[in-house]
């Protein structure tokens, strides 16, 4: 892969009259932008399948044409990789959510410490639409997930960093509102203030039940999306290997807990 100067993530230029944006015009004209880049892509937003997520996105679903960021939450105790397991087994569930073409997924050798395993992907979507893109510098990681978002038939792009500097997601989030193509960054570090994903989420491995897996989600930040009485809600996901469905677990489910099995995700 060409090595890519940190000079070509310089921050966009100021204003013509040289003075700063107000952040409420500037989060009005995303809002428009974003939209109307959405729908150009033929799709607005991707319903989860799970209404009591869905009902609180924008649209209904995960927004296409903006950048969402997913980060590894802690592990179980005992549990030592399988933290990073269930958010990329969250990943691999929100991109099976999106439209028909080619997944890239772009990894660093020194960060993407679990490998994917196509017998555990194949529950999410077909492994024959990924394209796997090894960077070995996060600076190259970042221009290969922009040129990824501009490139035709591309229907996502996934990249594994261990942070992100702000102008890096800017870049990232501009790039995927002009083609209508989301981004999903996956971070073990937590994001910077300064971020502008459309939505942020954190996902760890919870302890299961029945061997069947799963998550603890939560919404972290929801940038479009409809106003909740939950500051930041959160979720337990189950995956039921019979029906290869994900659901929510009901509140009087969510305190039975046993012995677990891995994510089948890492292999």
């Amino acid at each position: 892969m060409s090595v890519i100067s940190p000079q070509a993530f310089a921050p966009p230029a100021a204003n013509d009259r040289g003075g700063p944006v107000p952040a409420t015009l500037r989060e009005q004209v995303r809002r428009l932008e974003r939209a109307n880049n959405a729908q150009r892509a033929g799709r607005t937003a991707a319903p989860l399948g799970l209404p009591e997520i869905d009902r609180l996105l924008p649209d209904g679903g995960l927004p296409t044409g903006a950048l969402h960021e997913i980060e590894a939450g802690p592990a179980p105790s005992g549990r030592v990789a399988a933290h990073d397991a269930a958010a990329l087994g969250f990943t691999a569930f929100l991109l099976g959510r999106l439209g028909p073409g080619t997944l890239l997924w772009c990894r660093q050798p020194a960060v993407a410490d679990v490998p994917l395993h196509a017998p555990g992907l194949v529950a999410w979507f077909d492994p024959g639409r990924l394209l796997i893109a090894t960077a070995r510098r996060e600076d190259d990681l970042f221009w290969a997930m922009e040129e990824g978002l501009r490139t035709p038939g591309i229907a996502a792009v996934v990249g594994e960093a261990r942070s992100a500097d702000p102008t890096a997601g800017r870049r990232l989030s501009l790039a995927a509102e002009k083609s209508g193509v989301p981004a999903l960054l996956l971070r073990a570090q937590p994001a910077p203030p300064q971020s502008v994903c459309a939505t942020r989420w954190r996902v760890a491995s919870a302890p299961s039940t029945d061997l069947e897996p799963r998550w603890q989600v939560e919404l972290r930040r929801n940038r479009f999306g409809a106003p909740s009485s939950e500051e930041m809600p959160s979720w337990l996901l189950e995956w039921n290997d019979e029906t290869h469905h994900l659901s929510v677990v009901p509140q009087a489910r969510a305190g039975s807990t046993g012995t677990g099995r891995r994510e089948r995700l890492a292999g």
